[in-house]
């Protein structure tokens, strides 16, 4: 057993003895005058005590439970709720998918408002770019009340900071964090420090700062099939994509300072300021080995695999370095004011998100068939059960410089917001009604700027060979399976051709066309008012609203013709505006002390990401086509109803299940439209084929709920130290693509979804084994492909189960020693084309281990 499995093997014995080193300590125990509920429990406590008193359906997650679970981000700590799952990158939680619903159909808020999301191609917020060491907590909002933005077909997730309030004493926590990880030397280092506390007369101020950094190292084997095809009856994909990232590194800084001012009990006054930075850095080696279309290019094909004769293909090599950084400010301020008989609540917010990748650059080496490139293969049930390239295709003399692309992008959002909010108590309505209306302004600012060129060799340049550039040669790798062989030296490269540009050219035409496709500017605003209530009868709580929102965006980007130039501005410009209102009625009624049962039928929509509206244009006379962005989409649209029941325990812990069903309309694709006539950016075509975005008719997804949480107190000493969480959704939906008659899921559903958690606490040890899964769904990356009417070449992400755990021990009352180990069963990420035995992709990662001394006042 290598020393990386001993240390997963160790902590999951630790989980199982940790009983038994409890009940040895407490024979030492005399008395016990005080029960004090404190880690798992104290965190599912107070987030199920939010969920009961929560107005609708929710989930929470709180601060200690954050901290309780190897958790580097916010998509990480949110994963394991009931009905969410997360789309992953490099085995870490991105973004999330609440219902089986698109990560772009659910709105995120950091203290209450809009938060700012700079991805150039989806109104997508990275939720992995936010430490989770600087959250209080995270709050999934399932069934919208009409003060909340309706921008959120999805859901809304509810991200705050923690304040000095929010706690009873002051606040002092460190933490340092050592990692280790199975495919690297390299070692991971984090540190997170939080200050705070009440002071001045009477503790009227209150005052939090926090800092978190984190340094993560991650090597990765990824293998592609960019498509597939059928030879003489066999299904076969049309390249072996090996891809090697070594080195890549994730950094993440963050800092938080929220001040808090409530001279007395009609006043609270506060600011806040959220950073965060996500740095991604990585060096990625790349072999495309191309599979023949033409059967006379194989021998012995069968189902199970063949050869590839020599000097039938070609193949590449290729070295990415790339360099991304994303950051995002956020200022707000605000307060709670008792004017008048009620509550005025005011909140202004200006963020700005930047995401700049300064580094993007390429190398390739080509061989071509002549140089007498061949393999064997054997296909399995998922990925290849093996590739081996003959000796001419693992010599780095038979590659051959070919290209050098240097891009770079930038992006942004300037996002600024005020909202109003008026809660005046209603008695005569009930005890604990009241009315409730606001208003809220928000303006977005978005662009997008890239800049390429592609520098191709002649001459003596194109005489270079890979022989004189390699690095290193990894003879297999996939735990063997795979042939790769030389890697390239991506600095002796970028050096020769800095010192030898005149063998060199650049395609004028593709230079403009990376540097001006692709730029688009968005200015869009929405104007939002709202009236609602909540009506107390007896044990019913009724809870009607309507929400009216106004959107206007005005869009430009360059359209590309022969025409365009390298200075050319602006000149295809859009616009939209719309109107919607969103009735909702959210229903509580209390069965009793414990049992309560909720439902709700609410109205929402998801605006079209801004890379769609963008008026790009791109014309093509040489093949008659035109590629271009869509303003005149429209938003999709959603009605939802949920009904669920959910029963607490009298001592603690509780179970609930729930039902919900969504319509949705226009929903969004890329479209193909052939035999059109027109002009297009300034250029008159007949028969043109035009690329482009268009709406959609319906889609509707149901699914099924089942959450408990449960610490096991009823059990003898010191078995009543254990705890379990357990929660499933089950979904199906459908998505009616146009020209199909085929079933297609949306995208994003996978039909079902669990987390499961058994943990101890007791006499200072803490243990905790934690597993999450999730079925097959329809790729959130590209994944369909509307061309296709028979779905066949649908991308999809494949099951994934993943097991974690952590132990700690406390050797004082404020300092704690833990160990946490992450994807314990060595999990990958597989894609398929539509069925799993067509594999698109498979990507390992390995699993990491980490070690930490922690202390909290």
């Amino acid at each position: 057993m290598n020393a990386s499995r001993l240390v997963g093997a160790l902590l999951l014995t630790s989980c199982i003895v940790a009983p038994g080193a409890a009940a040895a300590q407490s024979n030492q125990v005399t008395t016990v005058e005080e029960v004090v509920v404190t880690g798992q429990r104290a965190s599912d406590r107070d987030s199920l005590a939010k969920k009961r008193d929560a107005v609708s359906a929710v989930e929470v997650v709180s601060a200690n439970d954050v901290g309780k679970l190897p958790d580097q981000n916010v998509a990480e700590s949110v994963r394991r709720l009931t009905g969410v799952s997360v789309a992953t990158d490099k085995g870490e939680g991105r973004y999330l998918i609440i219902r089986g619903i698109e990560p772009n159909l659910a709105n995120v808020t950091i203290n209450n408002q809009t938060a700012s999301a700079p991805e150039p191609e989806s109104r997508n917020v990275k939720l992995d770019d936010i430490p989770s060491a600087l959250i209080g907590s995270v709050t999934v909002v399932k069934s919208l009340t009409a003060d909340l933005d309706a921008n959120a077909i999805a859901g809304q997730v509810d991200i705050n900071t923690l304040t000095a309030f929010d706690r009873k004493k002051n606040i002092l926590s460190a933490r340092y964090v050592r990692g280790v990880y199975e495919n690297s030397d390299r070692k991971a280092n984090e540190g997170d420090l939080s200050v705070g506390g009440k002071f001045g007369p009477e503790n009227q101020f209150g005052l939090v700062l926090a800092v978190n950094y984190s340094k993560r190292p991650s090597y990765s084997e990824d293998i592609l099939a960019t498509s597939r095809q059928v030879v003489n009856g066999v299904d076969l994909p049309a390249e072996m994509d090996q891809r090697i990232y070594d080195p890549a590194w994730r950094t993440r800084k963050g800092a938080v300072a929220n001040f808090d001012w409530r001279p007395n009990d009609n006043v609270k006054l506060y600011a806040r300021v959220m950073y965060s930075e996500f740095g991604d850095s990585e060096s990625r080696n790349r072999f495309r080995f191309f599979f023949p279309g033409s059967a006379s290019s194989y021998t012995n094909l069968t189902a199970d695999g063949g050869d590839i004769n020599a000097g039938s293909t070609t193949a590449r090599r290729l070295f990415r370095q790339r360099s991304e950084t994303t950051d995002t400010t956020t200022f707000s301020v605000g307060g709670d004011v008792y004017w008048g008989p009620g509550t005025l609540t005011v909140q202004a917010t200006h963020a700005e998100s930047n995401k700049k990748d300064p580094i993007r650059d390429e190398v390739e080496f080509r061989a071509s068939a002549s140089t007498g490139l061949g393999a064997n293969f054997k296909l399995g049930d998922e990925m290849p059960d093996s590739f081996t390239a003959n000796a001419a295709a693992l010599n780095p003399a038979n590659y051959r410089l070919n290209n050098y692309k240097r891009v770079s992008r930038k992006a942004g959002e300037e996002l600024n917001q005020v909202r109003a909010d008026y809660k005046l108590p209603m008695s005569d309505w009930g005890e604990g009604s009241y009315l409730k209306f606001g208003a809220k302004y928000l303006k977005r600012d978005r662009f997008q700027d890239q800049t390429g060129r592609t520098f191709t060799a002649t001459g003596a340049a194109a005489a270079q060979t890979l022989a004189s550039f390699v690095a290193d040669t990894f003879p297999v790798i996939s735990d063997g399976k795979y042939s790769y062989g030389p890697t390239i030296n991506f600095k002796a490269a970028r050096d020769y051709v800095d010192g030898n540009q005149s063998l060199f050219t650049v395609n004028a035409s593709d230079q403009i066309s990376q540097s001006v496709t692709s730029d688009y500017k968005v200015v869009e605003t929405v104007t939002a008012a709202y009236v609602m209530a909540s009506i107390q009868r007896g044990d019913l709580t009724i809870i009607p609203g309507v929400r009216a929102e106004r959107t206007e965006g005005d869009t430009k980007a360059i359209a590309f013709t022969s025409a365009t130039t390298l200075t050319s501005g602006y000149n295809s410009f859009g616009g939209y505006n719309y109107t919607n209102y969103f009735p909702s009625l959210n229903l509580k009624y209390q069965f009793s002390s414990h049992l309560l049962a909720r439902g709700a039928i609410t109205t929402a929509l998801g605006r079209p990401p801004f890379v769609d509206l963008a008026p790009t244009v791109t014309v093509d006379t040489s093949s008659n086509t035109v590629s271009m962005g869509n303003p005149n989409l429209k938003a999709q649209k959603a009605t939802n109803f949920d009904f669920s029941l959910e029963y607490y325990f009298p001592s603690e812990g509780g179970i609930s299940i729930g039902l919900f069903h969504k319509d949705i309309e226009n929903p969004i694709f890329n479209s193909t439209s052939t035999g059109q006539n027109g002009t297009y950016g300034g250029v008159a075509l007949t028969n043109a084929i035009v690329n482009s975005y268009a709406n959609g008719t319906k889609a509707k997804v149901t699914g099924l709920e089942f959450n408990i949480q449960k610490p096991l107190t009823f059990l003898p000493s010191p078995l009543d130290g254990f705890g379990v969480n357990f929660n499933m959704t089950f979904t199906d939906g459908s998505l009616k693509v146009p020209g199909r008659t085929v079933k297609t899921p949306l995208i994003g559903q996978a039909d079902r979804i669990a987390s499961a958690q058994v943990y101890y606490e007791k006499y200072g040890f803490s243990g905790r084994v934690a597993y999450t899964y999730h079925s097959a769904y329809l790729d959130t990356d590209g994944g369909l492909n509307v061309s296709d009417a028979t779905g066949k070449s649908d991308g999809y992400f494949g099951a994934l189960s993943t097991l974690d755990a952590k132990v700690a021990y406390k050797v004082t009352k404020q300092f704690e020693i833990f160990a946490e180990a992450n994807n314990l069963n060595d999990a990958s990420d597989y894609y398929y084309f539509r069925t799993s035995n067509r594999f698109r992709e498979g990507e390992s990662y390995g699993r990491s281990y980490r070690f930490g001394l922690s202390y909290s006042y």
